[in-house]
């Protein structure tokens, strides 16, 4: 996991749909994902305005790419990273 001045970094990852109205803000997915992570420090990925079937997400991309990082924490993902292109 990085570590900057001896804390652990953790991944983040909010999306928004497109293709729901009553989709959760990306607000409300970070506010949950930061209690997760019960005041470590974080880092903020996010994609709002993204198909949950569209796996060609630059900030999803990012932090599968990121090998920094050992903890992603998100609210609900439906497909599992291995089906995602790297």
């Amino acid at each position: 996991m990085q570590q900057r001045g001896g804390e652990n970094i953790i991944a983040i990852y909010a999306r928004q749909s497109v293709d729901r109205e009553d989709s959760i803000s990306t607000d409300s997915q970070i506010e949950a994902c930061r209690y997760e992570a019960r005041g470590e420090r974080t880092r903020l990925y996010v994609d709002k305005g993204y198909s949950g079937k569209d796996t060609d997400r630059p900030c999803l991309a990012g932090t599968i790419r990121a090998d920094e990082f050992e903890v992603l924490i998100y609210q609900e993902m439906v497909k599992k990273l291995h089906e995602f292109p790297v």
